[in-house]
């Protein structure tokens, strides 16, 4: 299992951004991983702007932005050391570039071959946001690595539960002990949930259990089948119920159509939920 060293930690600097770095900072803390800190500016366009007039605009945001870089750093460490003492200060880099935060965020996790990316949410609150999804959702969609998204008004608490949304699909074995591994450093109980409804699914939950109990006996796992007609809220009352800290789902990718039109459990978990969530990409 490729242990996670480098998390890439995007921000807009606002209040969400701000929260959801206190909480990369202690993941990265646990992970002994580097952070790298990106702030993606969009690039405006006036229509009579003279080339060398614009690119000089553009290079003064820029500059300003590693400025505030530097405050939204120090106020990220100085809140989190008023109650809790690093094992080591993670190592962060700041990065300031041009461009759709989406895109830019995708090519610098192929480029610089990023293990996880840890980004903050807010909840759907306009049009634009209910039909082409956030810069989250965005993100989700296209990078290649895990993605820890962290809603506005979570706190970092010790990660002690965990629950696993299974679709119950021949993969699921595979799924669940990566994501495991994955949050091993953490040494969490791990909840193992499906929320039963009319679509048929490939294995049976006690598929599941027999396989851990044989291939990984010490592994913490518990196993639910629940009912729920929206899977979102089930999981939810789930989280709710047993104290959940981290909720793990996979997120296959997906073509531009559907990332469009599909209106997946993966997409309205990130828009809705109030709980930490991991989506684990193969």
């Amino acid at each position: 299992m490729k242990t996670i060293k480098k998390i890439l930690f995007p921000t807009d600097f606002s209040e969400t951004a701000q929260n959801a770095f206190r909480y990369c900072l202690r993941v990265a803390d646990t992970l002994e991983a580097d952070i790298i800190l990106l702030h993606v500016i969009y690039p405006e366009y006036q229509a009579m702007d003279i080339p060398i007039m614009a690119a000089k605009a553009m290079q003064d945001k820029a500059a300003a932005a590693e400025l505030v870089l530097q405050d939204f750093v120090a106020l990220g460490l100085t809140q989190v050391q008023t109650g809790y003492e690093f094992r080591v200060i993670p190592n962060i880099h700041a990065e300031v570039m041009i461009g759709n935060p989406v895109t830019v965020i995708r090519d610098i996790t192929e480029r610089d071959a990023m293990d996880m990316v840890i980004m903050g949410t807010r909840a759907q609150h306009n049009a634009f946001d209910k039909t082409f999804g956030s810069v989250t959702t965005g993100v989700l969609g296209r990078a290649t690595c895990p993605v820890w998204v962290v809603p506005g008004e979570a706190e970092f608490g010790e990660i002690d539960v965990v629950a696993y949304a299974t679709e119950l699909n021949e993969a699921d074995s595979f799924h669940i002990w990566k994501a495991s591994q994955l949050l091993e450093p953490f040494r969490p109980v791990l909840h193992c949930v499906h929320v039963s409804q009319s679509a048929p699914t490939d294995v049976q939950m006690s598929d599941l259990e027999l396989f851990f109990a044989q291939q990984a006996p010490a592994l913490q796992v518990q196993f639910h089948n629940i009912e729920g007609a929206a899977v979102v809220d089930a999981l939810s009352d789930f989280a709710d119920l047993h104290n959940v800290d981290v909720l793990v789902m996979y997120a296959p990718h997906h073509s531009f159509w559907q990332r469009i039109f599909l209106q997946s459990t993966t997409r309205q978990m990130v828009l809705q939920t109030k709980i930490p969530t991991l989506f684990y990409k193969e």
